[in-house]
């Protein structure tokens, strides 16, 4: 069994980061990932960059979306979810790509605005349960990890990086039985 270790929240300048797609994929191969998820706010460039550079690493194409009700972060999509779409809706349009959708920071107060209560309602994939830009990080990562085992849904990690330096501070460890990625 193989053992991945993919970075599932990064930002690039194609988005509100200081780091080239250049820049995230040399700090993933020096921290020694085998993955990463580029997930900028609103747009897929910087995936699509990434995924064009046919290098060894694994590129997630993803986007987080900010909704009326909070920011998603939506995996493995080929077309953007506009932004201020009611999260049903976006949720919708992220399933209907194929796509997975994870609730990035969901107890942290500065950027958690869903309850527990309304993502039970929610048709929901997971939830981001560790951030490395989460204050007081192993706090929120407890409650995020008891949160998503009451809603049973899965759960990752990533760093949330904004800038090449933090890539790869926090990543999700992915098992798997095929090495033919």
């Amino acid at each position: 069994m193989l053992r991945l270790r993919i970075d599932m929240h990064i930002h690039t300048n194609y988005s509100d980061s200081s780091g080239s797609v250049e820049d995230v994929i040399e700090t993933a191969k020096i921290k020694g990932l085998n993955g990463v998820a580029i997930t900028d706010h609103h747009t897929l460039k910087g995936a699509e960059e990434a995924i064009s550079v046919k290098d060894d690493l694994l590129i997630l194409p993803g986007e987080e979306v900010q909704t009326d009700r909070g920011e998603i972060l939506a995996f493995g999509i080929k077309e953007v979810v506009p932004k201020g779409l009611p999260i049903r809706e976006a949720i919708s349009m992220v399933h209907f790509q194929g796509g997975l959708v994870f609730i990035p920071h969901p107890t942290v107060p500065l950027f958690g605005k869903l309850r527990e209560k309304e993502m039970r309602r929610l048709n929901i994939d997971g939830l981001e349960v560790f951030s490395a830009i989460s204050p007081i990080a192993n706090f929120f990562a407890s409650k995020n990890i008891g949160m998503a085992n009451r809603l049973g849904v899965s759960m990752i990690a990533g760093s949330d990086s904004h800038s090449p330096e933090t890539v790869g501070d926090a990543y999700t460890i992915v098992k798997v039985k095929d090495t033919s990625l």
